[in-house]
């Protein structure tokens, strides 16, 4: 939309119009001066201004922290509110801030246009917590979940004037400032500027400074008159030029062709109105001869068109008339604008529909106490042509006999709803009936709206019977999480038919048949509502037709739980509260139990474990051990604590979760509000950043006693709310993510580390995240190294629980020198990792060598229907390595008659085999001498065997502490003492058995003969 680039234009191309301001110390030196017939807030000596709060909401929040995308950070908001609003009152300001409740069904087609701007920064967000699972950047800042119904709670809370639009939010607010007499106003839209409002002030520039300054820019008003060379009173006309929701792009596309200056030209379909397009107009506008006559201005304008040139100067001079309505000279004349095609049925009324003759109502903006307000005459009156036409629509021939369908899409246009302008194979679209509502309910719903009390879907609800649901961070592309349309879609049925009286028709159109003698026919209650949501392919703005219909309790009238005083009606309201959330159960009303301040959490989380599969139980501890947890109301310490890694999942169920609360929070509106809107904050029970720091911790498979930093009496009422929550449910969790699901290893924090439960670290079947199923030539081959992981977080309990307690890294690992294994240290023993090997020779059960040793490939342990599995022999390399080989001595043969005896020593400090030439031995044969090494060659390898033991102890020792010679040199002492005793004993064995040998056995086996006189002499 054109205006829309308006206002950076100014801030480019007039600089000089742009100026630095602090307005503390504005508000210090204003001095009051008396008018005639100053409104409310005109006359109380304060400095006071009317701040837009749809242009403020991020600097509302406390501008752009980088934890917004974890859900909101709540008790900072209010603390940054406190602070700020102190500052205010400290230098004699006063703000009233205006959030839009009105439905703008006018302006679908902008917000639709805004939602897809909104939905691309929600994927650029998305992918960049996937990709690097850290915050975004600013640039793609988006407002968290219910910052509008939690600003306006925190600015009640804290003694703020509130207001809420209804039909028009612009208007609304240039009229509020204007008939208040205030000083200006805190806004970021160009529609202010051709207003002309006595001081407009930047919102994007507004910053509260630790030196005490509320700093912004000024744009003075004069200046932009003078930079534009022109007349303040042909804003209106330039504006109409420019392009709004009245008089559209499309609609100016020939007009602007018709520019003698090329690069002035306008492209079909561009997003962005060029500054030379915007000079050119400016000249045009400049250059009219007069502009008291609309029809003349507008005959000039489209002099080229041919078709539709009526309706066009008809558009016109109404986009004319609608920023004339904003000025100061013509705001007390606003009219509201005629319906045109397109418009909803009730038609675009406009807040000062009752200021015919110059009167002026403050009940409109609800600042009053009288009933008989405007704006109930006015409610009154739009209720009152809501009846005639729908009678109009019940006659024969109307179009009320037409089906109605569950589901349409309109496209906004000349042709109106459902006329020549949809598109082929459309839906039809149709015009539902709502019930009658009483004009009480009319009144209460248009005070408490106006006042922002109230949630605006309910007062949009009985005025035009459709609702708008905006897009919020959540992927829709993926089926992991269910979207928050389609989640709390029975809570949102389970609404409408509580408003709309759908039980109490029931009842009576029962009884009426009863009282008669008859059988009361078959009649559908059901009312029909349309929501506007954007829906993933969709190009135009769409709408989903929800029926609501009688619930199974017969909850009381919407009169009665909004008038009613009696002990009974409060039991009545909660009743209904409850079973509009699924969660009428006993334990949930239990104080001890459930907190009163918690009471609006519990039902949200209970009715999302009723749903389905959406949470996982480790998830639903962090949920509740976050509103538990004293570190909620730790402001300083919230700001301080810095998260190791941004979760998705996490990401979408605090989003989800806030979706919930603010529909829970509706539901609490329409039954009378039963839970007290102090008992309702949400800074109360939720933060995000919070509840990140606990779902990091349960996801690691961390204790509850140490999610709960090691209260016991935290964890026993965290206990007795998860009892209340899960009470008589039969619970069906999400079951742990599959591997593969993660497309990053640091989607899982510390992918090395245990998963949820017991689970291991998320893995595809090659390694973390997808892998590829081919390496090289050689087909298939093992599953690749892990990717190394964060650094864990060091000693103590750490950010994550009872992980990384020893700087040392804790999967253990070998010291090797020059190949030889001299040390090693064991791992951690967890799930997913494998034990390293106590001490001892050889393998431990289960395991396979991962290396060949001496050059030969490695043996598997096989056996009858067994495999030697192949994952896991190179995914360790680095970390792991589970038993250690023992290299064996070698089994010495000595040939004889090749002169001295050969010396072979086995490597380290074991058995040393000395043998010497026996090639000219005579006697024997060789059945003795094969005898002689059945019998002595075992003895003689098992001695090898046991001090090959001592061997790798020690060379773990001279790892460990290679200054310890002392130890080592006596050990070698005692190890040979020992052998010699076996050598000594070997000896008298063999001198036994060889004369017993020698009486049975032949000779001429000498040259095999290892063994006896001419054998291995074993020493020390």
């Amino acid at each position: 939309m054109g205006i829309a680039d308006f206002q950076e234009f100014l801030e480019t191309e007039c600089s000089s119009a742009c100026v630095s301001v602090d307005l503390l110390k504005i508000s210090r030196g204003f001095v009051q001066t008396k008018r005639r017939g100053v409104g409310r807030n005109g006359g109380n000596g304060r400095f006071c201004l009317v701040v837009d709060g749809e242009c403020c909401l991020d600097r509302l929040y406390g501008g752009f922290f980088s934890d917004w995308v974890c859900g909101g950070q709540w008790n900072r908001m209010t603390s940054f509110l406190s602070s700020l609003i102190q500052a205010c009152q400290n230098a004699n300001m006063e703000l009233v801030v205006f959030f839009n409740g009105a439905l703008e069904k006018e302006k679908m087609n902008e917000w639709f246009a805004h939602q897809l701007e909104q939905k691309d920064k929600v994927r650029y967000v998305l992918r960049h917590i996937v990709n690097k699972g850290t915050p975004p950047p600013k640039v793609w800042w988006n407002a968290p979940v219910f910052v509008q119904g939690a600003l306006r709670m925190a600015l009640a809370h804290l003694g703020v004037t509130v207001a809420c639009s209804m039909d028009d939010h612009h208007q609304e607010v240039i009229g509020f400032c204007r008939e208040h007499n205030l000083q200006g106003i805190i806004a970021q839209e160009s529609v202010y500027v051709v207003f002309d409002p006595p001081r407009y002030f930047s919102s994007n520039d507004l910053k509260l400074t630790y030196k005490g300054s509320l700093e912004t820019k000024e744009y003075i008003m004069d200046e932009i008159a003078k930079c534009l060379n022109l007349n303040p009173n042909r804003f209106c006309i330039l504006g109409a030029l420019l392009g709004n929701h009245i008089l559209t792009d499309d609609d100016l596309h020939e007009f602007r062709s018709q520019f003698p200056n090329q690069s002035a030209k306008p492209k079909r379909g561009a997003v962005k109105l060029d500054a030379a397009i915007i000079k050119t107009t400016c000249d045009f506008v400049r250059n009219l001869q007069a502009v008291d006559n609309l029809d003349q201005v507008g005959e000039l304008v489209f002099a080229n068109y041919k078709s539709n040139k009526p309706e066009l100067i008809n558009k016109f001079k109404q986009c004319v008339q609608y920023y004339l309505n904003g000025t100061e000279g013509g705001f007390l004349k606003y009219r509201p604008r005629p319906r045109m095609p397109g418009v909803s049925r009730q038609g675009a009324v406009y807040p000062n529909q009752s200021f015919q003759n110059g009167q002026r109502s403050q009940e409109q903006y609800g600042h009053g106490d009288s009933g008989s307000s405007g704006a109930l005459m006015h409610e009154l009156s739009k209720h009152r042509n809501t009846e005639q036409w729908s009678q109009q629509k019940d006659r024969p021939g109307s179009k009320s006999k037409r089906k109605q369908k569950t589901r349409g899409l309109l496209q906004l246009g000349p042709e109106g709803e459902g006329g020549q302008g949809k598109p082929p194979g459309a839906f039809p679209v149709t015009d539902f009936k709502l019930p009658t509502v009483t004009t009480e309910v009319i009144r209460i719903a248009s005070e408490r709206h106006q006042k922002g009390l109230m949630h605006p879907m309910i007062y949009q609800l009985l005025t035009q019977g459709e609702v708008k649901l905006p897009v919020t961070l959540e992927d829709d592309t993926s089926r992991e999480l269910p979207s928050y349309v389609d989640l709390y879609r029975p809570v949102r049925q389970a609404i409408y038919s509580v408003l709309f009286n759908l039980n109490k028709l029931k009842i009576v159109h029962e009884n009426t048949f009863k009282e008669k003698g008859e059988t009361a026919p078959n009649k559908s209650f059901e009312v029909a509502v349309r929501e506007w949501t954007l829906r993933r392919g969709t190009t135009r703005p769409t709408f989903e037709v929800t029926l609501a219909k009688p619930v199974e309790w017969k909850t009381p009238s919407i009169e009665r739980m909004w008038l009613g005083k009696n002990a009974d009606d409060k039991h009545r309201r909660l009743r209904a509260f409850l079973t509009i959330m699924h969660s009428d159960s006993p334990l949930i009303l239990d104080t001890s139990y459930v907190p009163q301040h918690l009471l609006l959490m519990a039902c949200v989380l209970r009715y999302v474990v009723q749903y389905g599969r959406v949470l996982q139980r480790q998830e639903l501890d962090a949920f509740l051990a976050m509103a538990m947890s004293p570190l909620l109301h730790d402001v300083p310490t919230m700001q301080d604590l810095k998260l190791p890694n941004i979760m998705p999942r996490g990401v979408q169920l605090a989003s989800l979760f806030m979706s919930g609360v603010e529909t829970a929070l509706a539901a609490n509106d329409v039954c009378g509000a039963p839970i007290p809107a102090p008992m309702c904050c949400p800074w109360l029970f939720f933060d995000g950043k919070l509840f990140h720091f606990k779902l990091l911790k349960a996801n690691n498979n961390t204790p509850l006693i140490d999610m709960c930093d090691g209260q016991m009496e935290q964890v026993l009422r965290v206990e007795r709310l998860r009892q209340a929550v899960l009470e008589n449910l039969r619970v069906d969790f999400a079951k742990p993510l599959l591997p593969g699901l993660y497309p990053h290893p640091h989607a899982h924090p510390h992918s090395h580390y245990p998963g949820p439960y017991g689970h291991g670290p998320a893995q595809g079947p090659y390694g973390p995240g997808p892998g590829p199923l081919f390496r090289g030539r050689g087909g298939p081959m093992g599953p690749l190294p892990p990717p190394p992981g964060p650094k864990s977080p060091g000693r103590g309990r750490g950010i994550l629980g009872n992980i990384g307690r020893s700087p040392v890294d804790s999967r253990g690992g070998q010291l090797e020198i020059a190949g030889v294994v001299v040390g090693s240290w064991r791992g951690r023993e967890g799930p997913g990792m494998q034990r390293s090997m106590q001490r001892g020779m050889g393998p431990s059960r289960g395991y396979m060598p991962t290396r060949p040793l001496r050059g030969r490939p490695p043996t598997f342990i096989t056996g009858r229907g067994y495999a030697p599995p192949m994952r896991g022999m190179y995914n360790m390399r680095g970390a792991v390595r589970g038993a250690r080989m023992v290299r064996r001595p070698v089994r010495v043969t000595v040939r004889p008659g090749r002169g001295r005896g050969a010396k072979a020593t086995s490597k380290g400090r074991g058995v040393t085999v000395d043998a010497s030439a026996v090639g000219n031995k005579s006697g024997g044969d060789k059945k003795e001498q094969k005898e002689k090494d059945d019998t002595e060659q075992p003895e003689v390898f098992e001695d090898a065997e046991d001090g090959n033991e001592d061997v790798e102890d020690d060379a773990e020792d001279e790892a460990e502490d290679d200054a310890d010679e002392e130890e080592e040199e006596d050990e070698e002492e005692e190890e040979d003492e020992e052998e010699k005793e076996e050598e000594e004993k070997e000896k008298e064995d063999e001198k036994v058995e060889k004369k017993e040998d020698e009486k049975v056995e032949p000779k001429g086996y000498a040259e095999n003969d290892v063994s006896g006189q001419n054998g291995p002499e074993v020493s020390a």
